[in-house]
């Protein structure tokens, strides 16, 4: 298993660090002083980083790795924000204090957003395209634009390393997924390349700004062992998708935690209460059923998933997807 280490900052000092430690470890290659290219016995791609604007930076990874990669993201002192936005092939994984995330397109949680202030580790699939791009926002400029003003106690806001953490996850919206789309398709190698992801950083935290402008309630820290419980809860709802939702109060009694705390916490940093979030997720469920060609009928999918009507299942699939389950279902071959 391959490990590497360092540090986020809004300028190329951080490049510089990493750069030196693959070329030196991995024997990487530096290309333009942008494209960071990994060698092929590790995996197909690499990394591309630059500047944007004062106040924000983009990294982007498109590759395929060969063999199990750490990638630990150490804290840092430096104020910003990481905006991670998850658009790989596959579902990757995120450690935090222990804790493992599942992050991806597939995972519907695609959207991560990350305190500069604590430790993180990216381990990204093998075998599989890893597409991935990260927003290096300084605290002062996000909170300019997206708080404007509106947080008065800064003493109870600011960020604090140590048991405190800040960090959340989310979809990623229609208009995201779409810009992200059209820069999939995009070499690193283009003479055009940088100008074009320049652009596209800028739309992307515009649209950030846009559908989080009421961020301000969420500038809160999660302690440890609370976003520990939380991430216990939402594990169970993810194991138990074939069958119905359980309800709030189950869930806070599992964590120990007044109805009312538990649903708080929970959309805090799931931002969705906890029965949409397994909703949300249990249709992503069914969308993998519907393409399976496992299945004979939509019925049988719905009873599968604990829907006694169709209708109604029908009806949730399309809040979900924008279209019928019918659209994407594949029937069973024998």
């Amino acid at each position: 298993m391959i490990e590497i280490s360092h540090t986020y900052t809004l300028t190329s000092v951080w490049q510089k660090q990493l750069v030196k430690q693959l070329i030196e470890q991995l024997g990487a290659e530096l290309i333009d002083d942008k494209f960071l290219q990994m060698p092929k016995k590790v995996g197909d791609g690499g990394f591309y980083y630059t500047e944007v604007v004062p106040g924000l930076s983009v990294v982007i990874w498109d590759l395929i790795f060969k063999e199990t990669i750490l990638i630990r993201k150490l804290k840092s002192d430096e104020a910003l924000y990481i905006i991670h936005y998850d658009f790989s092939d596959e579902m990757n994984l995120i450690h935090i204090q222990g804790i493992k995330h599942k992050i991806g397109y597939k995972a519907n949680l695609g959207l991560g957003v990350f305190d500069n202030a604590i430790d993180k580790v990216f381990q990204p699939v093998v075998g599989e395209r890893v597409f991935a791009m990260r927003l290096l926002v300084a605290k002062d400029l996000l909170k300019f634009s997206v708080v404007n003003g509106a947080i008065k106690d800064v003493n109870k806001r600011k960020i604090k390393s140590g048991k405190n953490t800040l960090f959340f996850y989310d979809h990623i919206d229609s208009e995201s997924k779409v810009i992200m789309h059209a820069i999939k398709s995009k070499s690193f190698l283009d003479p055009a390349f940088e100008i074009y992801l320049r652009g596209v950083a800028l739309r992307l935290l515009a649209t950030f700004i846009d559908r989080y402008s009421n961020l301000a309630p969420m500038l809160h820290h999660i302690p440890e062992r609370e976003a520990e419980i939380l991430n216990t809860t939402k594990d169970y709802l993810l194991d138990n998708l074939y069958t119905g939702f359980v309800g709030v109060e189950f869930l806070a009694d599992m964590a120990g935690m007044s109805v009312s705390k538990y649903m708080s916490l929970f959309k805090k940093m799931f931002i969705s209460p906890p029965n949409n979030f397994f909703v949300r997720e249990k249709m992503i469920l069914a969308s993998e059923l519907l393409k399976s060609g496992k299945f004979d009928s939509l019925l049988d999918i719905s009873q599968e998933l604990n829907y006694t009507k169709l209708s109604y299942f029908t009806s949730k699939y399309a809040q979900q997807f924008g279209r019928k389950p019918s659209e994407d279902f594949v029937k069973a071959f024998y």
